[in-house]
């Protein structure tokens, strides 16, 4: 290589150089610091995951219908359960593991809304809490997936259901209760003691006797016998 060549090729070299400069400083101080862009740190893109959840509700049964569902949709890993949809989420060994290994970004896929269950809380809390890891569901039968604005509008769907089903149950419990009091039936655990039992306790904590002898004699906690001098015949001494 010639002198003239390699100089020229160290000049032009320089000028890229100095083109990326920066000058600070005044007067005969002023300098120039030279450096070239720094390149950027590289990150490491994990690839988003699509998962398929199919399940039955007994071992007679069989997924076919929902696994081609899934794979028309270009879902390859599939986790199944055979259990009840009534059964909770966490509870469903296939699906919990399946929860567990889902990370953000990640989409979790079935072909039926009750594949996820048969309950509506139960359901409104798996799909909320997904929501909240920015995982996303979709459900082929009705087009609905999570992140989406027709996404929204099925959870705000499902959270009145959900609601309305809560309130369901209280009336029903409401009107059980009440059924169990119009039978005079007592609600809770029954007593430890009859009502002679408790008027005998009382007559013998007015003798005198103490109440760790009194619980030897009836075979009871020192509290249930406190409980029942100090509260009356009608106090709870249901066992704690």
């Amino acid at each position: 290589m010639s002198a003239p060549f390699l100089f020229w090729s160290c000049f032009a070299d320089l000028q890229r150089w100095v083109s990326q400069s920066v000058v600070f400083g005044t007067g005969q101080e002023k300098r120039v610091l030279l450096f070239r862009n720094p390149v950027p740190e590289r990150r490491e893109v994990r690839s988003m995951t699509r998962y398929g959840y199919a399940r039955v509700s007994t071992g007679d049964q069989v997924c076919d219908g929902q696994v081609s569902a899934l794979q028309k949709e270009g879902v390859t890993e599939i986790v199944f359960d055979t259990v009840s949809g009534s059964v909770p989420a966490a509870s469903r060994p296939g699906l919990a593991g399946l929860l567990s290994r889902l990370n953000e970004g990640d989409s979790l896929v079935v072909a039926c809304l009750d594949r996820l269950g048969r309950n509506t809380l139960d359901v409104m809390g798996l799909v909320n809490n997904l929501t909240g890891r920015h995982i996303r569901v979709r459900i082929l039968n009705i087009g609905i997936e999570t992140g989406t604005p027709n996404g929204q509008l099925f959870l705000t769907i499902l959270a009145g259901f959900a609601q309305f089903e809560r309130e369901l149950i209280r009336e029903r419990t409401r009107a059980g209760l009440a059924a169990i009091r119009l039978a005079g039936k007592q609600l809770g655990r029954p007593h430890v003691l009859t009502t002679r039992q408790r008027k005998h306790v009382k007559e013998l904590s007015a003798a005198g006797r103490s109440l760790g002898e009194i619980a030897g004699i009836f075979r009871v906690s020192r509290t249930t016998v406190w409980r029942t001098v100090h509260c009356g015949l009608h106090c709870s001494d249901t066992r704690s």
